[in-house]
């Protein structure tokens, strides 16, 4: 049975109740039995609520009474960003990087913060990580990809990832999409043709980047698909509308 309130913001937070969380870490923190871990708690909850500055305060306090966790110290990082205080929260993310005990759970949160601070050889390493932890998390596979396209690095070396990604999830048009990319960035326009020949209207639909749906009607148009072609001239306008 859950008696504390730190206990029963905790199992809320766990469940995604943010809202109710934050109630209960409030009376922990009205008691004042366990202040470090409660204000902890709310420094990441008001973080993930988008209340950035308060966040902030809130961590930086709970920082003084004891070092924070790393998830703690993943929801100051970025309310360091947030704030234009790149360089600190660069070093809170860059710190991480490093350790070799980050919970996978907190991969995909490390690389988008390394990736939003241009640091792409660090996020697509982490998302490498990810991979070994589980090799058939497509997510954390179109990591690598995704970073190893930032930093520059050749088609032909992302290629062989992204068929692995749609052997994965074959049905994940974004990642016949990076394929098609890909092979268009060599002059393979056949093998990009192929890999959206068979696109679905829904797939088509789902696709809201104007230089993608461009890209989708120049192959169509090219290969004589003229019917996939019409519909994404028609999504274009669509788009354009939005």
């Amino acid at each position: 049975m859950i008696e504390n309130p730190l206990q029963r913001a905790v199992a809320c937070y766990s469940r995604g109740m943010l809202g109710e969380a934050l109630r209960h870490v409030d009376a922990a923190l009205t008691e004042g039995e366990i202040a470090a871990d409660a204000l902890e708690l709310k420094g990441v909850i008001l973080q993930m609520q988008g209340s950035h500055e308060a966040a902030l305060r809130t961590l930086e306090h709970a920082r003084q009474l004891q070092p924070l966790s790393m998830a703690a110290q993943l929801a100051i990082a970025d309310c360091y960003c947030q704030r234009g205080d790149f360089e600190d929260g660069r070093s809170i993310y860059c710190e991480l990087s490093e350790r070799d005990d980050l919970p996978p759970t907190l991969m995909s949160c490390l690389a988008e913060g390394l990736g939003r601070l241009q640091e792409f050889d660090r996020a697509r390493r982490v998302c490498e990580l990810a991979v070994q932890h589980n090799p058939d998390c497509h997510a954390a596979l179109y990591g690598v990809v995704f970073y190893m396209c930032r930093a520059g690095e050749p088609a032909e070396k992302s290629i062989p990832l992204v068929e692995r990604l749609i052997d994965l999830a074959p049905r994940v048009f974004r990642y016949r999409m990076s394929l098609a990319t890909l092979y268009g960035q060599q002059e393979e326009q056949e093998k990009a043709y192929l890999a959206i020949a068979d696109a679905s209207t829904d797939e088509l639909h789902s696709v809201d980047c104007t230089c993608c749906v461009t890209r989708l009607i120049d192959l169509f148009a090219q290969f004589g698909d003229k019917e996939r072609a019409a519909y994404c001239r028609c999504r274009m306008i669509e788009i354009a509308s939005e």
